[in-house]
């Protein structure tokens, strides 16, 4: 392959730019300055075959080393709130260079800087386009496409227009997995829903009262007959789970909520007891 001759005035440009810039650098510079098209390896070449060397005699150059000192101080002073493309247009613009938006990503991983950005909106934050028409931030083109794929009057969107009163099977889930299985019901519009077991004891008994919850007697969360379901106390309810006092149906449950309020009970006394004997003991 032949030689690729350059010419004369790219010897001179490349000894007194070479003194601060590094070959990734200055090869985009001699593109945009003398429009030589060079490449950073055919760069490296030409400086080697030219005997010249990065800044002061003897100093090696870094290659890892893409900023210089004065870009590292302007990055430092301004990185809070910018992100990495606005970062890399702000160099690009203040000092004529060409970072790209993953090159300050990466300048932002190895020295640790948080510029503090999310990339969603915070509670009280408005949308850049709030206030303004559709014709003041997209083209008519743009607008023209749009068409095909907005909703029309009358449309339903393909997960919702579910009927009032239809019953769906929710299974346990990636970040529940331990969770049990309910039938839920939904009750209202748009996509409100409620569990099966407890609207169907609300419908013979009223509505659950505070405090109480709606249980099933033989432990199967997917029979809400009405003859299975019995209501409890979350005193109850915890008490059993910590002793594991569950039945199998109506009549064992009620005894098992009968065991759970006498033990209830005996703790509470206990602890009037304790509260009257270090009553006693300060008085004297």
């Amino acid at each position: 392959m032949a030689r690729k001759i350059y010419p004369p005035e790219l010897e001179e440009y490349v000894r007194e730019h070479f003194k601060t810039l590094t070959i990734k650098q200055l090869a985009p510079k001699i593109r945009e300055d003398l429009g030589i098209d060079i490449t950073p390896a055919q760069m490296k070449a030409y400086t080697h075959n030219h005997g010249i060397h990065y800044g002061r005699a003897g100093k090696k150059i870094d290659a890892q080393r893409l900023t210089t000192p004065e870009q590292d101080a302007f990055i430092l002073a301004n990185y809070k709130g910018t992100g990495h493309q606005a970062m890399a247009d702000l160099l690009n613009e203040r000092f004529g260079t060409h970072f790209t938006k993953g090159q300050v990503k990466a300048y932002y991983a190895r020295n640790k800087l948080d510029s503090g950005r999310t990339g969603y909106f915070v509670k009280g934050q408005q949308s850049w386009n709030k206030g303004l028409k559709q014709t003041d931030f997209m083209s008519a083109e743009a607008i023209e496409r749009t068409k095909a794929t907005r909703f029309q009057k009358g449309q339903v969107p393909h997960n919702g227009g579910t009927p009032i009163g239809t019953v769906r099977l929710r299974q346990a889930t990636k970040n529940k997995p331990h969770s049990h299985p309910y039938y839920w019901e939904k009750v209202a519009e748009p996509n409100r829903w409620r569990l099966k077991h407890q609207l169907e004891w609300e419908r013979h008994n009223g509505p659950i009262p505070d405090g109480c919850m709606v249980t099933f007697a033989d432990g199967n969360t997917l029979n809400y007959d009405i003859s299975n379901l019995l209501l409890e106390t979350k005193a109850q309810h915890a008490v059993k789970n910590r002793h594991h006092l569950h039945g199998s149906d109506i009549e064992t449950e009620e005894v098992a909520n009968a065991m759970a309020d006498l033990m209830i009970a005996t703790t509470a006394a206990g602890q009037r007891r304790k509260k009257q004997r270090k009553g006693r003991k300060k008085t004297e």
